[in-house]
């Protein structure tokens, strides 16, 4: 046993250096966070990041470790050397109207930048639950919308048009706001109109991530209206501050955008999981038992998917462009299919 225990020993003493070495990397990405913000640069860098990859998967196959392993770990490492670069300039005021994965998601990255955030809505049940999760605090509608300087609604594109926005929009004159739908070709319109009527700051954003916790590093579309053009360059900076890459956008060119990289892609996973459940059925045979790795991550997506299919059928009846993406998409797997089925007859007759 004495082996045994002196290689585990071994092993301890091992751990805590690794300990030791992430403590000073992370203090090292603290001190290039200052650096970055002083010359105006984004805590994300895609080039540094795929050279470094390229070093650690050189090291790996030197030392014997397997790819994937080095893969995965050096993801988390590249997502909390970012947590440590956040340094914002000032601390906000900031509302956030609505408790969902969304809500949840931009408290996370406001907790860690040390943003001041006050969680409402009209369920202050729901709101207090999630403001107790990050030590934020609730307010009544009314009272946050006074003290806020910054007012992020996070609900569904039906919401804008109930009377609790009317009454919201009434209430945050010289203020900013903000959506964060991701189809705004029914919605962008109407609030901006309203803030010219009640004199407040409109500028809507569109967070290119999902609901998930700490999402440093990753993009945000900024679409300005015409009561905000003179503060675009502050939200830009301020999304800067916060861990985000800000991208500026016109609504148009936005609508276009999604209609490619969501409307599309949802439109072949919902359709995908469909035929997958069918083909099973009619075939008798449990799939899941013969998973390969690709299978399992595309599967892995359309549970992802399905989580938020009330999200993603909202962006496929409101995107002016959809209509287009599914006809094309269509199109291409009818081409695809006639393709095949050509290469399984010339086979048949040669």
């Amino acid at each position: 046993m004495s082996g045994l225990e002196d290689l585990r020993k071994e092993i301890e003493e091992i751990d805590e250096n690794i300990i030791k070495l992430l403590s000073r990397r992370f203090q090292i990405s603290q001190q290039i966070g200052k650096i970055k913000k002083e010359k105006g640069i984004p805590i994300t860098d895609e080039n540094r990041e795929s050279k470094v990859k390229e070093k650690w998967i050189t090291l790996a196959r030197k030392y014997g470790i397997p790819e994937s392993f080095v893969e995965s770990f050096l993801t988390m490492i590249f997502s909390y050397s970012k947590l440590y670069q956040i340094n914002p300039k000032s601390k906000r005021r900031i509302v956030i109207i609505g408790y969902g994965g969304m809500a949840r998601s931009l408290s996370s990255l406001f907790k860690i930048s040390g943003q001041e955030v006050v969680i409402t809505g009209r369920d202050l049940k729901k709101a207090e639950a999630l403001s107790s999760e990050f030590n934020f605090v609730t307010m009544d509608i009314d009272s946050a919308l006074k003290w806020g300087e910054i007012i992020i609604s996070t609900l569904p594109p039906s919401a804008y048009f109930s009377d609790f926005m009317d009454e919201t929009y009434k209430k945050i004159k010289a203020k900013i706001f903000m959506d964060i739908t991701s189809s705004k070709a029914k919605i962008f319109k109407d609030i901006e109109n309203k803030s010219i009527k009640y004199n407040f700051m409109y500028i809507s954003i569109h967070p290119l991530f999902g609901p998930y916790l700490y999402p440093v590093g990753e993009k945000v579309v900024l679409i300005p209206s015409k009561t905000s053009t003179s503060i675009v360059r502050d939200i830009y900076e301020f999304f800067m501050d916060n861990g985000l890459v800000p991208l500026i956008s016109n609504l148009e060119d936005h609508e276009k955008a999604m209609s490619i990289v969501q409307v599309l892609p949802h439109f072949y996973l919902l359709a995908l999981s469909s035929s997958i459940q069918e083909l099973s059925k009619e075939l008798g045979i449990d799939f899941k038992k013969f998973e390969t790795t690709n299978f399992r991550e595309i599967y892995k997506i359309i549970n992802r998917i399905y989580e938020i299919k009330n999200v993603i059928l909202e962006i496929q009846e409101n995107n002016p462009y959809a209509d287009k993406a599914r006809e094309f998409g269509v199109r291409e797997l009818n081409n695809l299919y006639t393709q095949l089925m050509g290469k399984k007859n010339d086979a048949l007759h040669s």
